[in-house]
């Protein structure tokens, strides 16, 4: 009930009052990560890190601009830790703040277990496509997310030219797995200029129309006004 009148309020401000404030804050930790996919640059970057209190700092400067959603990034968010604090002080300290949603993004390859209201698992293909992106890994995310008894479990897939044509096919796939709740797509989007991953934009405009016919045959999470908003390229 908080999120949906903290949400009412939002639309009405933004609307009616032409408020401007931040919604929601992306937080990466740290640039550390346990593995090296093909279409991430994370592992080159000098292995910095923010410490606790600098953490808490961040989370207290954009409560205090009116956000309410946070979701912690890195690297791998389960592998910070800073002395005696982990992930799990941190999302303590941002709900204790006020904060109404707090998210981890997440590789999935560490147990799944967490006070934040929602973790977002990187699972990019079936076992060949997703483990020629991420490394061998992915029985061990299937084992993770069926060990967990987290509420809130939701698939990211980041299309590119590897697992274009078994979006659909996977689509099914998570639909029998009742604890995930749905599936967010994303594009590649190359670091630096194109790479063989690149999907050109006719092809993206392809995609999204499949996924926005099949928006209610299956847990897709994108909204209907963002599929269509991408497709238009706006």
């Amino acid at each position: 009930m908080k999120q949906f009148l903290f949400g009412l309020k939002y639309v009405l401000s933004y609307r009616l009052l032409n408020e401007r404030r931040p919604l929601i804050c992306g937080l990466v930790m740290h640039n550390r990560c346990n593995l090296k996919c093909l279409h991430c640059r994370i592992t080159e970057r000098p292995d910095e890190s923010l410490s606790f209190e600098n953490l808490k700092n961040k989370i207290d400067f954009f409560y205090n601009k009116g956000g309410r959603t946070i979701y912690f990034e890195g690297g791998e968010p389960f592998l910070w830790k800073d002395r005696k604090f982990t992930l799990e002080d941190v999302i303590i300290y941002a709900k204790q703040r006020g904060f109404l949603a707090a998210i981890i993004y997440t590789n999935g390859t560490f147990p799944l277990e967490t006070s934040a209201d929602t973790i977002f698992i990187s699972l990019d293909g079936f076992k060949k496509t997703n483990d020629l992106l991420r490394g061998n890994v992915f029985e061990k995310i299937m084992q993770n997310i069926n060990a967990s008894k987290h509420p809130s479990l939701y698939i990211n897939f980041t299309i590119n030219n590897i697992n274009k044509n078994e979006i659909l096919d996977f689509c099914d796939f998570i639909n029998d797995i009742k604890k995930i709740k749905g599936i967010f797509f994303y594009f590649h989007t190359p670091y630096y200029g194109y790479d063989d991953l690149f999907i050109d934009n006719n092809e993206k405009k392809e995609i999204l129309t499949r996924l926005l016919e099949n928006k209610g045959k299956y847990k897709i999470l994108n909204s209907k006004a963002g599929l269509k908003s991408a497709i238009r390229n706006d």
